[in-house]
C-alpha cells in the first residue's frame, strides 16, 4: 500500500472511496463532509439522512455509533462510494480506539465496494478537536495492523491535495515501516 499524506481538499483526490471524519449525526455541514455535499451534491446528504433514521427506527438512537462507518454513493463526484466514518460521540470527543475503528472499518468497506484505492481524512482532528500527531499515530497504527506481515506500506509527502484535518490517500502496493518525521508530519517509507 502506498500512503500520501498532503493537504488540500478531500474531494480533489483521485481515489475510489472517500471517507469523511463526521459526527453521529452523518451532518456534512463542514470540513470533509461539508466538501463532500457542496462538490457530490445533496443526494450524498439525503442517503445519510436515510442511514440515520434507519438507525432511529432500529435502535432508537438519535445518532450512530462512535467508530461505525457508513456506505453511500458519491453523488456528482468521480470516485464510486463515499465512506462516511463517525469519528466523534455527539459532544464531539473522540479517542484512539474510534480512530482505529474509523480507519479499519473503512478500509473494510471501501473492500467490500471493491475500491482499489481510498483517501481518508486524519480522523477527528478537525471537528472533534484531538490532537493532530496522536490522530495520526492511531490511524498509522491501525493502518499497520490491518495488512499481514507479508505486506509492506509506502508512504510519502505528496504535493497533491484534504481539508484542515489533512488526508491520506491510500493505494494498494504492499509492511515493513520506517518512521520519520517530515516537517512536523510523521513520514512512512517502505523497508524491503
Amino acid at each position: 500500500m502506498k500512503i500520501s499524506i498532503f493537504a488540500g481538499d478531500l474531494c480533489d483526490a483521485k481515489a475510489d472511496a472517500l471517507c469523511t471524519s463526521t459526527n453521529p449525526r452523518l451532518s456534512l455541514a463542514m470540513g470533509t463532509g461539508g466538501s463532500v455535499r457542496d462538490r457530490g451534491g445533496y443526494q450524498i446528504l439525503r442517503e445519510c439522512e436515510a442511514i440515520v433514521e434507519a438507525e432511529l427506527l432500529r435502535s432508537g438512537l438519535r445518532g450512530l455509533p462512535s467508530g461505525s462507518v457508513h456506505v453511500t454513493g458519491a453523488g456528482d463526484l468521480p470516485s464510486r462510494v463515499i465512506v462516511h466514518c463517525v469519528a466523534s460521540d455527539e459532544s464531539h470527543r473522540s479517542s484512539e480506539v474510534i480512530i482505529r475503528n474509523c480507519v479499519t472499518g473503512a478500509l473494510a468497506r471501501a473492500d467490500e465496494a471493491e475500491c482499489e484505492s481510498i483517501a481518508m481524512p486524519v480522523f477527528a482532528a478537525g471537528h472533534a478537536g484531538f490532537r493532530f500527531e496522536s490522530a495520526l499515530t492511531a490511524m498509522a497504527g491501525a493502518l499497520h495492523e490491518s495488512f499481514s506481515a507479508a505486506m509492506s506500506f509506502h508512504a510519502t509527502n505528496s504535493p497533491a491535495a484534504v481539508t484542515s484535518e489533512g488526508l491520506w490517500s491510500c493505494h494498494w502496493i504492499g509492511p515493513n515501516v520506517l518512521r520519520q518525521k517530515t516537517h512536523g508530519l510523521p513520514r512512512y517509507q517502505c523497508s524491503s
